[in-house]
């Protein structure tokens, strides 16, 4: 019997059906949907001819040549390389929900094309190639450095891509708050557009993705022994550092290079291969093939649901990397529930060190926050430049100034301690020193809605933002509790979840870029923490909840102690797990949405402050929930004080500011952690 099972060849798996069949329902209707308008003034041979000739005496045989069978090409063949790029970085990290937009190479690369194009514009004419692959080496280096002491797990790759996107977003942000006269143009084309009047792009473009891919698909044999694990794979002789460098620079250079012609198609390196693996992609070779093919007739798909909202819209450019983004969500969400490996590759150590402060008293520390932070007030309301020099304000005179610097710096204080005690709730319940109330999506949710108030152009007023905005996080916090509650709130799953979620976000702050405008910029504004908007009613109304809010913490310390024991150990405890999980992420999400309805999504003050804590010796829960309170209302006062003085007479968003020190501050405290 054993001799023959071992005459037995094993059987190669087949290839579901539903793959090809998918990809070929894509690719179809992508290609019908775009032809679909020149039907009425083509015939389909005449339309088809349009790729390779055109009749110079009929108007839309020379416009269909020229203007969309070039768009069409360069859509499949920038989806085919972004697919294969995506592809290649989960088989290399190990991770399905790693991709080149996660990891930071395109905001590197648009980061470089920024700074080139405001400091060294000649670099731009020299190769714009160059300078987005400068950026995206730059970018994916520092997420190398950061996380390969800790053996790139997953959740942490992720967490370390989307901080250092969220950093150089906001020095490009920066730069349009401030320079948006120079800038305007370079951001509607960072948010990725596929337009076309001719062929030269194409041309230019096809050597260079084919050359890439071709170095890709040598390196299959490589990846293939990955999958073994690091030490299984060094046992073959493969040189896994090696390996892992080369693949993601060719990475970084299909993905910068895209970005130097396009923009910033977002996702579709994210979502063409995790399409391919839930369509039943098993084998690598598979899962490059499919993932290349689905990643064109996704971004042809997009590109063309971009161009029908532009034509059927109000004649707004509707970027593709907005279409691109809403359709990777939705398949980042399918993947989700299928997901099981979200913590390590396989063969790894599951505890990576971390360490350990010395610890100090309570008293003193918060004492000294505290210290800190009247002495913020006194500056912030007493010490400010003029229209002719610095002058200090008399405290007799501060009821006057209290009216313009009073309530801005009183939200701002607020806002920084609801997100201290979220960023605390989060980081324990997760049991990742890495997580914050960004990361969930809650404050992406309240973004989202004013993108949407302010496309439709509703005028409702502050009030009515402030209400819509509620109603946008309390919306994400819904749908993340749907995707978390097949795995009992895991905290895994809620970082992911909340990434699904923050693609969306980046949609609709794409789309906003490209419309321009004064109404846009006060929205962005917004989101990156404009304080100025806040009123004294506001300010007050914040102080009761947070108040509110608070005195109701009391009563999950000793939840949040037994958690980090894991989910075994806290069920014999008598602690109900999944309840106690589903009532921190209720308070957290309240705490965060409060926070980002007066001064905008993006801010890092809640992963910073636990930080802070942590390093000023504060490891127990209520003593870290305090000092970080504290600090994160330092930091908020201090970012909301710098942002009214450091441009004066024009002011920057507060949160933009904490976001620059926090992203610092995040890569700084990475390597730390990986040191350790």
């Amino acid at each position: 019997m054993y001799a023959e099972s071992a005459n037995n060849p094993v059987a190669k798996p087949s290839l579901p059906a539903r793959l090809p069949v998918a990809a070929a329902l894509i690719w179809c209707g992508a290609f019908l949907a775009s032809a679909a308008p020149w039907l009425g003034q083509l015939n389909p041979g005449a339309l088809i001819a349009a790729f390779w000739t055109f009749e110079g005496s009929d108007y839309a045989s020379v416009l269909a040549h020229y203007s969309w069978a070039p768009r069409v090409a360069i859509a499949v063949l920038i989806g085919f390389g972004l697919g294969l790029a995506g592809a290649v970085t989960q088989q290399i990290l190990g991770n399905p929900l790693a991709s080149p937009t996660t990891l930071g190479v395109e905001a590197g690369g648009q980061f470089g094309i920024t700074v080139a194009t405001m400091f060294f514009p000649g670099l731009l004419a020299f190769s714009p190639d160059l300078v987005a692959v400068s950026g995206g080496l730059l970018a994916i280096g520092l997420v190398i450095a950061l996380t390969w002491r800790l053996g790139f797990s997953p959740v942490t790759v992720i967490l370390a891509g989307l901080v250092v996107t969220f950093f150089l977003g906001a020095v490009n942000m920066a730069f349009l708050l401030l320079k948006g006269e120079w800038l305007g143009n370079l951001f509607i084309w960072g948010a990725g557009s596929l337009v076309q009047n001719n062929w030269q792009p194409f041309m230019e473009l096809w050597p260079r993705v084919l050359v890439l891919g071709v170095f890709m698909v040598l390196l299959m044999r490589p990846l293939q022994i990955m999958q073994l694990g690091q030490t299984s794979a060094r046992s073959l002789g493969a040189k896994v550092g090696l390996i892992r460098v080369l693949a993601l620079f060719l990475v970084v250079l299909m993905s910068a290079t895209v970005v130097s012609r396009v923009g910033v198609v977002a996702f579709i390196g994210l979502a063409a291969p995790v399409l391919a693996r839930l369509l039943g992609a098993r084998t690598l070779s598979e899962r490059l093939i499919w993932s290349s093919l689905l990643g064109a007739g996704l971004l042809l798909l997009a590109d063309t649901l971009a161009h029908w909202a532009s034509t059927r819209g109000d004649g707004s450019l509707v970027p593709t990397g907005t279409t691109t983004a809403l359709i990777g969500g939705p398949i980042i969400l399918l993947a989700l529930q299928s997901l099981k490996n979200t913590h390590h590759m396989p063969g790894q150590d599951d505890s990576p060190a971390g360490f350990l402060p010395k610890r100090r008293s309570i008293f003193l520390t918060a004492g000294g926050i505290a210290a800190l932070l009247l002495a913020t007030i006194v500056i912030s309301m007493g010490w400010s430049p003029g229209l002719d020099e610095w002058s200090w304000t008399p405290t007799a005179q501060w009821h006057e100034a209290w009216v313009w610097r009073g309530p801005r710096l009183l939200a701002a204080i607020l806002a920084g301690v609801a997100l201290g005690l979220a960023g605390t709730l989060i980081q324990r319940m997760t049991g990742n020193p890495m997580a914050s109330p960004e990361m969930l999506g809650i404050s992406g949710g309240a973004a989202v809605v004013m993108v949407l108030i302010v496309l439709l152009g509703a005028d409702i007023g502050r009030a009515g933002q402030l209400g819509a905005a509620t109603l946008g996080a309390a919306a994400a916090l819904g749908l993340l509790i749907m995707l978390a509650r097949k795995h009992r709130f895991a905290g895994n799953q809620l970082l992911l979840g909340g990434l699904a979620l923050y693609v969306f976000m980046d949609a609709g702050l794409r789309l906003v870029m490209a419309s321009g405008g004064t109404v846009a910029s006060q929205l962005l504004n917004w989101m990156y923490g404009s304080t100025w908007l806040v009123s004294e009613v506001e300010a007050l109304g914040l102080l009761a909840l947070i108040v509110l809010i608070s005195a109701g913490l009391l009563v999950i310390i000793r939840p949040l102690s037994i958690l980090p024991l894991g989910e075994t150990s806290a069920s014999s405890l008598g602690l109900p797990v999944t309840k106690v999980r589903l009532m921190l992420l209720l308070l957290a999400a309240l705490l965060t949405a409060s926070a980002t309805v007066v001064i905008g999504p993006l801010s890092f003050v809640g992963l910073i402050a636990p930080h802070l804590a942590r390093v000023l010796g504060q490891q127990t829960v209520g003593r870290q929930l305090v000092v970080a309170a504290l600090a994160g209302g330092l930091l908020l006062g201090m970012a909301d004080y710098l942002s009214r003085i450091v441009v004066y007479p024009n002011q920057l968003p507060a949160g933009l500011l904490a976001a620059l020190v926090g992203g610092l501050y995040f890569l700084w405290g990475l390597s730390r952690h990986g040191r350790a």
